[in-house]
């Protein structure tokens, strides 16, 4: 069976492969991107001749891509629970003692923040909140990269020590 043979039987068939995957899926949006994979998956394969069922070999393809999306979706949806319950569960944690506790541990690392010279507090909110890599920060700053490295290292070390007191 050549390349396009297999092309054409897609062709024939991606009605059924859509079907089959809505039916699997449950999503039309999802079902057309996956046939339209299968789609770029035969024109992109090379010899065929070792196909025996050209259908059949089409729907195992949409079944395997409909079970690793259904595992993507499975670890999205669980990541994203963990994730809320990071950010939004665990009320139990809200108790007024701790939120006196956190607001205390955040004074004074703002207040080790202010105390730093200014080219540790500028390389460290180049870092922390803009983003950028100790090569960026370095050019930005006119300084070397390991100036960078160790300014970042200086303020995490005081930082470190206000939070363990």
């Amino acid at each position: 069976m050549s390349h396009t043979q297999l092309s054409q039987v897609f062709l024939e068939h991606k009605e059924d492969l859509f079907r089959y995957l809505f039916r699997r899926i449950k999503c039309a949006f999802t079902a057309w991107d996956i046939t339209q994979e299968i789609f770029l998956k035969v024109s992109a394969q090379g010899e065929t001749s070792h196909i025996q069922n050209q259908k059949a070999y089409l729907f195992r393809m949409a079944a395997n891509l409909a079970t690793d999306h259904s595992r993507v979706e499975q670890n999205r949806a669980e990541i994203l629970a963990e994730t809320h319950e990071l950010l939004w569960g665990g009320t139990e944690d809200r108790h007024p003692e701790r939120i006196m506790i956190v607001r205390q541990e955040l004074a004074r690392s703002e207040q080790v923040l202010a105390d730093l010279p200014i080219l540790s507090r500028k390389t460290f909110h180049l870092s922390r909140f803009e983003g950028k890599t100790y090569p960026e920060i370095a050019k930005e700053l006119n300084v070397s990269p390991f100036t960078v490295e160790n300014h970042i290292r200086t303020v995490i070390k005081r930082l470190s020590k206000v939070r363990d007191l």
